[in-house]
């Protein structure tokens, strides 16, 4: 998938989650090919799958680093 493709499908998760926090009940869209539903009982799924997408895009993780230890 290139990254036009990769920031479409951010663009348009981004947005179904969004109907999701504003009270839409079921949002959908195609992902891989198939349609994939997400209600408010699985948006951690929809936010994962943005988070996701962003480092695919930014070719960075999110996932946070304990702190630094040095030994001496």
């Amino acid at each position: 998938m290139n990254i036009d493709q990769l920031k479409a499908n951010l663009i348009e998760a981004q947005q179904a989650y969004h109907d999701l926090l504003t009270g839409q009940a079921v949002v959908s869209f195609v992902r891989s090919g198939r349609e994939t539903r997400f209600t408010q009982a699985n948006k951690a799924d929809l936010k994962n799958y943005i988070d996701e997408l962003e480092t695919l895009i930014n070719g960075t993780s999110k996932r946070r680093r304990g702190p630094a230890r040095l030994s001496l």
